[in-house]
């Protein structure tokens, strides 16, 4: 029986149809509107941790699904390299290369895509066509990691649906990977139908594409043109020239060197989750593409005991209404544009946890929310 769903928005019809899936529809998605007119609807995720706030422990269980999906697949020797696509991805695909390290004999590699510049150099970029913010970069890791050797390389998106982007980045890695064999495209939700699967396969005779993803399906949008939202004012739309890290995923990180997620206040002094208030309720929030380390802090407070939930800003602009309850935007000033926070739960203290002092200083959300603040160690 064929499950088919049919979802009402501002800009018209969205139906969906489930083929397979680890995991039902309705645990793991919901539907929102972009303020974007490339793309007018959002598929929102319940267990991303970017625009509804969730527990830790759901993240954590993605992880291990699609990690225990993709290591049988997994032939050759030799190190595998976990890319994340930003924003939205790059907490799932680093927490995906974390549970595949503990499942392979292998050596794992995480970086993820960027929009941030670096005193580095460039290894290639790609463009997502229907994104607001169309660029990322792909710095060179060369000298942080053997790209010769590579026979396996793990693409992480939070969902896939015509493919561009991750084609994309599969032909420019081809191009750089000279023992490439195996190229696994792992989704929370993925909208190819077999066809385009077996096409896009096609277009790659020297490599075998593996689609792993929790549930797999089709859409149709139908648009009632009504509904026409433009880019509002100071969209984060390009490249950023904030200062930032270099060791969070940019250029890469062993994953067996088990990454330590330690914050201490602006002050200098260690925000230690045992000394936190059992009676409290809390929720932790990333900022932009740093998004792992503090996810790996709301997972260490969930661990001992505490009722807490993940999310994270976005610069994706989103409208208010169906599960978008609130919208909290803010201009940060580092970036020089304005980003968001959605659905931030009133009756939780939020701990707000920044890559570094300078990121820290240009945003005013903190304040705003009145966040117990940190900085990555």
């Amino acid at each position: 029986m064929t499950d088919v769903h049919s979802i009402q928005l501002p800009a018209g019809e969205l139906e969906i149809t489930v083929f397979n899936a680890l995991s039902p529809l309705e645990q793991l998605l919901t539907f929102g509107s972009r303020q974007n007119p490339k793309r007018k609807y959002l598929f929102i995720s319940k267990i991303l941790g970017k625009y509804i706030p969730c527990r830790p422990e759901s993240m954590r269980d993605s992880y291990v699904k699609l990690a225990n999906s993709i290591q049988p697949e997994i032939e050759s020797s030799g190190p595998v390299w976990v890319m994340g696509v930003a924003e939205t991805a790059t907490a799932l695909g680093a927490g995906v290369a974390q549970e595949l390290q503990q499942l392979s004999e292998s050596d794992v590699f995480y970086s993820h895509t960027t929009r941030y510049r670096l005193p580095s150099d460039v290894a290639f970029s790609i463009t997502e066509v229907h994104s607001h913010a169309p660029a990322h970069i792909v710095y060179e890791l060369e000298t942080h990691f053997p790209c010769e050797a590579v026979q396996s390389v793990v693409l992480v998106d939070d969902e896939v649906s015509t493919g561009n982007t991750l084609r994309q980045l599969t032909e420019a890695l081809q191009l750089r990977l000279p023992e490439l064999r195996n190229v696994f495209w792992v989704s929370l939700v993925n909208w190819l139908s077999p066809k385009q699967k077996q096409a896009i396969q096609a277009g790659f005779p020297q490599v075998t594409l593996h689609f792993i993803e929790l549930l797999s399906g089709a859409y149709r949008f139908e648009d009632n043109g009504a509904f026409n939202p433009g880019l509002p004012r100071n969209t984060a739309i390009d490249i950023s020239n904030v200062e930032n890290r270099d060791d969070t995923g940019r250029l890469g990180l062993w994953t067996n060197n088990g990454p330590q997620a330690r914050f201490s206040t602006p002050a200098g002094h260690l925000i230690d989750p045992g000394n936190l208030h059992q009676n409290e309720k809390y929720v932790v929030i990333g900022t932009g593409e740093f998004t792992y380390f503090p996810f790996l802090f709301a997972e260490t407070m969930e661990k001992q005991g505490l009722d807490v939930l993940f999310q994270s800003t976005a610069r994706s602009p989103v409208l208010p209404g169906g599960p978008i309850k609130s919208k909290q935007s803010f201009l940060d000033e580092a970036h020089g544009a304005v980003f968001y926070l959605y659905n931030l739960p009133a009756d939780r203290k939020a701990i707000m946890l920044y890559e570094n002092q300078a990121q820290y200083e240009g945003c005013t959300l903190h304040a705003k929310i009145n966040a117990l603040t940190g900085i990555l160690n």
